[in-house]
């Protein structure tokens, strides 16, 4: 620790060095008492919040995971004051999220379109592929090529 003392006034009644060196000597020492107490109290203060901010991190983490565990135990949590299973509660979630009442149909029409179109297209590319070797063995012309591959 770097202390400084900067003496701007100071003023003793009397005329005597000696009264003069004792009331200085009496006054530093308070300067730098005061001051050494001012930062002992600054870090003992932030060592005291760190340690008091550690310990209820810790206990919140605690608290929490036990609340989960007992969510998952009992398979409910509490929405507006109110138990609601985990499931029913994520279904909602779900459906007001997305406006699908019936996930499992919606996910199935889905699957068909995207079916649907794959097979679409690997249609066409078969079919690309076919009129290609045709005209490379010499079967058709590029006239006659260009012309079906147009209308796939």
């Amino acid at each position: 620790m770097k202390f400084i003392i900067e003496v701007d006034e100071f003023w003793v009644d009397g005329d005597s060095d000696e009264r003069l060196a004792v009331d200085l000597q009496k006054h530093i020492t308070n300067a730098l008492i005061t001051e050494i107490y001012a930062k002992i109290k600054d870090k003992v203060d932030s060592s005291i919040a760190i340690s008091v901010k550690t310990m209820i991190e810790k206990s919140l983490a605690e608290q929490i995971n036990a609340r989960i565990a007992e969510c998952i135990q009992k398979e409910t949590i509490t929405v507006n004051k109110e138990e609601v299973l985990i499931s029913d509660y994520l279904k909602e979630i779900f459906v007001n999220n997305t406006r699908w009442n019936n996930p499992k149909e919606q996910i199935t029409e889905l699957a068909k379109k995207f079916g649907n179109e794959m097979k679409k297209r690997y249609d066409f590319f078969y079919a690309s592929k076919i009129v290609e070797n045709m005209k490379t063995i010499g079967f058709i012309k590029e006239e006659v090529m260009n012309a079906l591959i147009e209308h796939k």
